[in-house]
């Protein structure tokens, strides 16, 4: 190709190259977009659900829209089976996210996360995180489990001795250490007289904002790659 004294003319392995990275960099710009909706209409729910009158338990539908509903729900604590979610921190400080299963039937139970409490001196002693066995009401939001983190093994968790500290929450994997079942969605406590640990406010890891910024990053460096290419590839032809 020729536009007056300038000829473009590339060759074959460089230009699989230049398509190949522009391929890879203008793809992640788009899941970066994707992300920054999906985390907008998070951000939008939980706005939505501020405020809303609180609902029983028991009137929940598994099909309903109840992500960041507020609840209440009676029932004991199974006190046999503490939860310590690992590398949860807060204010920079190391520190254990504390689950506990509240049994509503004989049966059936939901997993409440009770708070947060930093690790202490050594890892060696877990935090007391005791709790009444008397029958109680719990307030709080319903929420999807935690999400996994990176885990580079496939036994990170192990359940041989209780209170068991786990890397992450898997509702499936602790009902099969259980012998009552457990609803596929988990309590977020939000009243700080209902519990002695700190209660966290549920927050999004990053915000929709930082993927947009990330996005238009990633169209931006593919822009400059092909600008690159062109000018590299472009000579001049007009004799001097």
């Amino acid at each position: 190709m020729q536009f007056k004294q300038y000829q473009f003319k590339a060759t074959l392995i460089p230009s699989l190259i230049t398509v190949a990275l522009l391929y890879v960099m203008i793809s992640l710009g788009l899941w970066q977009l994707d992300r920054a909706e999906y985390k907008a209409n998070i951000q939008s729910l939980i706005e939505s659900k501020q405020g809303t009158a609180t609902i029983s338990l028991d009137s929940i539908e598994e099909e309903e829209n109840w992500l960041y509903q507020p609840v209440f729900v009676s029932g004991k604590y199974d006190l046999q089976h503490h939860i310590y979610l690992d590398n949860q921190v807060n204010n920079m400080l190391a520190g254990y996210s504390v689950f506990t299963p509240l049994k509503i039937t004989d049966d059936l139970a939901i997993l409440v996360n009770r708070g947060w409490l930093p690790v202490g001196n050594s890892r060696a002693s877990l935090p007391d995180i005791s709790v009444t066995s008397e029958a109680l009401r719990i307030d709080g939001l319903l929420s999807h489990a935690p999400s996994k983190i990176l885990v580079l093994s496939d036994n990170a968790n192990s359940y041989l001795q209780w209170p068991a500290v786990l890397q992450y929450v898997d509702i499936n994997e602790i009902e099969k250490h259980l012998d009552y079942k457990l609803l596929p969605m988990i309590i977020i406590m939000d009243q700080p007289t209902q519990t002695k640990l700190q209660s966290l406010p549920i927050k999004i890891n990053m915000r929709s904002e930082k993927h947009t910024a990330y996005a238009f990053q990633w169209f931006g460096l593919s822009l400059t790659l092909l600008i690159i290419y062109i000018v590299v590839n472009t000579k001049n032809t007009k004799k001097i």
